[in-house]
């Protein structure tokens, strides 16, 4: 049990009508309090100082083991691609024909590329639901692909509720894949 002072005490008169247990108490959970914002404060400092040496450390030790290397060095580059402010990685949300003809599914456009004959594709990734990050990728012909007017964000929604959340109409814009 603390012990207080009296003269101390007598500075606050309303503290005379408290019961000892209460200040008690109140001193206890005050220092917890102090103590647990100590330890954040610590542990935030140490991240970002020990943190981004160990980072750099493991980062090191993975490029150094072969298959790790390739994965991990393929998975960064998708983050950074995602993570870019300035630069959307999905373009836009697509309907392709899927699975087999006159069966739709949402993609998201992330991008061109041409064959050596020069004919041009769309690059298409097709998530899973209800995880997203999971999917197929597919390669399509550009006049096989018809852009939507879904957001990035209400075809996010689609695909992880399985369909429950869903605009009411799909409106294609069938002509201009830019």
């Amino acid at each position: 049990m603390v012990q207080y002072s009296a003269d101390k005490l007598s500075k606050y008169p309303f503290i005379e009508f408290i019961p000892e247990i209460y200040i008690s108490i109140c001193v206890s959970v005050c220092s917890i309090v102090i103590l647990l914002v100590f330890l954040y404060l610590i542990g935030t400092i140490g991240q970002f100082v020990v943190g981004k040496r160990l980072l750099k450390a493991g980062e090191a030790l993975l490029l150094r083991i072969p298959l790790a290397r390739t994965i991990y060095t393929a998975t960064k580059q998708v983050a950074e691609a995602i993570s870019l402010p300035n630069r959307s990685a999905l373009k836009s949300v697509v309907m392709v024909d899927f699975y087999k003809p006159g069966f739709k599914a949402i993609g998201f456009l992330t991008g061109y590329i041409e064959d050596s004959a020069g004919k041009e594709f769309c690059k298409v990734m097709i998530p899973t639901t209800p995880n997203p990050t999971t999917g197929f990728f597919l390669l399509i012909p550009r006049d096989e692909v018809t852009e939507t007017t879904i957001t990035i964000e209400d075809a996010f929604k689609m695909i992880i509720s399985g369909g429950i959340v869903s605009p009411d109409t799909l409106n294609p814009a069938k002509p201009s894949i830019a």
